[in-house]
């Protein structure tokens, strides 16, 4: 089984920049190599931060783009730099009934849950009572191996700004899914902007990096301090024994062609 993973595209409205990077180009990389490689995936998750600012026209350019490829089942949610309710008017079809853009998906023989952890006025995330209450329903119901998606991680990665607006309040996050630990094979996070492995509390997790500008290694400084890189998404491969994932980022290759040699080899001696 595949599922690609693209998160943090932080569109602008259309024909704008930022930080001097063109978004939309970006998300039209990504997205024009998805539907050329990746066409078998079962689902293709957006983990957050679809638009920078929140606006309406950016949230308007990533529904025109997307609906010119041929892409798999879409399942999308929100970050912090989003706003559920304008997310909402746009992709009214990514909001449950109880207003939050969360939701459970089938994957082959497996779930997918993909959660909603955004949080108003902070850069954090958490989730309340409602969500842990609805996480907990869902991995209650059924006995199938479960894939978890979502924008802020309860790991602290040791990027002191990050390690701030990571995901609030872990132990209530832990306390819903401990009974369930053995059916979640793996958990996949964005909101970061660099890819980040490892296991929280004996749980695999992923981190993608962002569709736009990626977080430096700085152990030091309170700063996010970014540098452009190439537009990236994740390919994410599962069968009933391994997860793999792989981070794989668009580049715009340079072919060196090698003619054939046909001077003589040197000896030997």
């Amino acid at each position: 089984m595949k599922i690609v993973q693209l998160t943090d595209p932080h569109l602008v409205p259309k024909g704008e920049q930022l930080k001097g990077i063109d978004p939309e180009a970006r998300l039209r990389a990504c997205l024009s190599d998805m539907a050329k490689y990746h066409s078998d995936a079962v689902a293709l998750v957006i983990s957050g931060d679809i638009a920078d600012l929140a606006d309406r026209p950016s949230y308007e350019l990533f529904r025109d783009v997307a609906s010119e490829f041929a892409l798999p089942r879409l399942h999308m949610t929100v970050g912090n730099h989003d706003r559920r309710s304008t997310f909402g008017e746009i992709f009214p079809q990514h909001l449950a009934a109880d207003g939050y853009a969360h939701s459970r998906f089938d994957l082959d023989d497996h779930i997918g849950l993909l959660l909603d952890t955004w949080t108003s006025g902070t850069h954090a995330g958490a989730l309340d009572r409602a969500r842990l209450d609805w996480l907990k329903s869902q991995l209650a119901d059924g006995e199938h191996p479960i894939l978890m998606f979502m924008h802020h991680a309860p790991v602290r990665v040791g990027l002191k700004r990050l390690d701030h607006i990571a995901l609030q309040h872990e132990d209530e996050l832990w306390e819903t899914i401990a009974p369930f630990k053995s059916r979640i094979r793996h958990m996949f996070f964005g909101h970061m902007h660099r890819n980040v492995a490892g296991s929280w509390r004996g749980i695999p997790f992923t981190v993608a990096a962002g569709l736009t500008h990626q977080v430096m290694l700085d152990f030091e400084t309170e700063l996010v301090r970014h540098v452009e890189v190439e537009p990236a998404y994740t390919v994410i491969l599962v069968n009933e024994r391994d997860v793999v994932v792989h981070p794989h980022s668009i580049r715009d290759n340079r072919v060196i062609d090698i003619a054939p040699n046909t001077a003589p080899l040197p000896s030997a001696a």
